[in-house]
């Protein structure tokens, strides 16, 4: 599939703008390159998942065993939920993995549920860019003050970035599901 969108430019004089535009933006590109950086991103979180599950196994069989549990595990395993949980969000919405509960909105026209999902998708955009933005003040405020957990000499921050990165991601994946769903209204339309 290959969609693109027009780019409408107000004034005619623009003729070295429109020459450079050539009037259409790939969006073909835009997709390929996010689904790849969200799948890059989501092995990310299959490497935390698997240090996770190594962190705990350590961790019982050193309290059990050994009498001797690792200082701090419960905040490495924190840490390692927010890595694991941002870093496939992107990832679950470019596959179309999230809850979807659509027994209503099947029953609508097709044109009704291109726009449902727009402005779902619009919504979503919107919330999380905002949590994104709160994310870095919180994660540069962190870094400003030096936060830590008390059993663990890990600086909080860089956790904090990954929770914005992570969601940041899923902007992307939203914005690209926007122009995926302007891109298919256009094509209908031709």
């Amino acid at each position: 599939m290959f969609y693109t969108i027009p780019l409408i430019l107000p004034d005619k004089d623009m003729c070295q703008a429109q020459d450079i535009l050539r009037g259409y933006m790939n969006i073909e590109k835009i997709i390929k390159i996010t689904r790849v950086f969200s799948y890059v991103f989501a092995r990310i979180g299959c490497l935390a998942l698997l240090m996770m599950m190594g962190v705990t196994v350590v961790d019982v069989v050193g309290r059990f065993v050994f009498n001797s549990p690792i200082l701090g595990s419960f905040e490495i395993t924190q840490y390692l939920v927010v890595v694991l949980v941002f870093s496939f969000i992107g990832y679950a919405q470019s596959e179309k993995w999230h809850v979807n509960v659509d027994i209503l909105v099947n029953t609508f026209p097709k044109k009704t549920q291109s726009l449902i999902d727009l402005l779902n998708c619009t919504v979503s955009l919107i919330l999380m860019i905002l949590i994104t933005w709160m994310g870095i003040e919180k994660a540069l405020e962190s870094l400003a003050t030096g936060d830590k957990p008390m059993n663990l000499p890990i600086p909080q921050y860089p956790f904090v970035f990954f929770l914005a990165f992570g969601c940041g991601v899923l902007c992307i994946e939203f914005f690209r599901d926007i122009l995926k769903t302007f891109g298919k209204n256009k094509k209908k339309e031709i």
